[in-house]
């Protein structure tokens, strides 16, 4: 079977083309557990599930233990089912060699899966390149990549009408922008809205009312109250972050992603280009959302400002990484600095 994309695990699984040997890794955790569930739905009966289905999860697995359920006969169905979820990376150079000799008399009637979920291999070491194509030459490599937000704006759409409810596309991409790209979380808020709705259309209104802003979103609005020379409001939005616990240093790595979106946007206007363009150079693949909120914000912004309010922010940084500083103190200076640098535009 070789690589496939999703499209094509999808049309296996559906056909009964089933492989006995399974690699999924890649950064969307709802896609590689979705279909992890599909094999496991398509496979194992739940009556014999006892004696069909072997789950292994990361340190507590040894390759041994793997390959023997491996080895083992199937009861009362076509096929048993191991999944092994995350297994250690810093074992890999030593386990890879008994795959490949797994591999060249596999099971037939086994069907082998590795899952990376919390844990992400790393994709340029030697030995998870050698399981990379021990799994390609015998069975199937699939890397779940971030969806585009056009892809997961229709299955939102369709999430909710299955739900009974109704969403337009552009609110769609606007709960996007507000939950976030994570997609299990963005069904999850389909699920409370369309409740809520009832058989009714979820407005961009309710949204606003009802559905949980991720952290990046809380960042959008406090860079557009900065931006505004606004610093009650910004204060406000920063109290809230407080008061959710959220940690400083993701406060300050989160406001930096912000304003480096909008200074690349910023440069791409003034080279004659628009915000796509941003995208064609940097992965914002899952979160085009990201390049209109900074087309917006830094509309009344010059580029001279962007970068002053760039540097004011990597000081913060490192202040907060190398000293004892009280780090809300310190993101409370950096709002004041980011709203006087913004001012320079309106008091001109």
């Amino acid at each position: 079977m070789a690589k496939l994309d999703e499209l094509q695990l999808k049309q296996n699984i559906k056909s009964n083309d089933i492989s006995n040997a399974y690699l999924f890794y890649g950064e969307e955790g709802y896609l590689k557990q979705f279909y992890v569930n599909k094999l496991k739905q398509k496979l194992v009966d739940p009556a014999f599930e006892s004696f069909n289905l072997h789950l292994f999860e990361g340190n507590d697995t040894t390759i041994d233990d793997i390959l023997k359920d491996a080895q083992m006969l199937p009861m009362m169905s076509e096929y048993s089912l191991v999944i092994v979820r995350d297994f250690p990376n810093d074992r890999l150079q030593y386990d890879v060699k008994a795959l490949v000799e797994y591999f060249k008399e596999i099971n037939d009637l086994c069907v082998l899966v590795f899952w990376y979920d919390a844990v992400e291999p790393n994709e340029k070491s030697e030995s998870f390149k050698k399981l990379i194509k021990a799994f390609d030459e015998a069975g199937a490599v699939v890397q779940m990549k971030k969806r585009s937000e056009s892809d997961v704006a229709k299955l939102l759409v369709s999430a909710a009408q299955k739900r009974g409810a109704t969403l337009d596309s552009s609110n769609a991409r606007y709960l996007i922008s507000v939950a976030g790209n994570d997609i299990k979380t963005l069904l999850n808020e389909i699920d409370k809205l369309s409740y809520f709705v009832g058989g009714g259309e979820i407005t961009k209104a309710i949204i606003d009312d009802m559905a949980v802003k991720c952290l990046q979103a809380k960042i959008y609005d406090l860079s557009k109250h900065v931006v505004a020379g606004n610093t009650d409001s910004a204060y406000g939005v920063l109290d809230t972050l407080f008061a959710a616990k959220e940690d400083p240093l993701i406060i300050l790595s989160t406001i930096i992603g912000v304003y480096v979106d909008m200074y690349r946007v910023k440069c791409a206007k003034s080279a004659g280009g628009n915000y796509n363009d941003v995208g064609k150079y940097f992965n914002y693949k899952g979160r085009e959302f990201a390049l209109r909120n900074a087309s917006r914000d830094c509309a009344e912004l010059t580029e001279k400002q962007l970068r002053s309010s760039l540097d004011v922010i990597s000081q913060a940084d490192i202040k907060m990484k190398s000293t004892a500083v009280d780090k809300k103190l310190l993101l409370e200076e950096l709002i004041i600095k980011l709203v006087l640098i913004a001012r320079e535009r309106y008091n001109a």
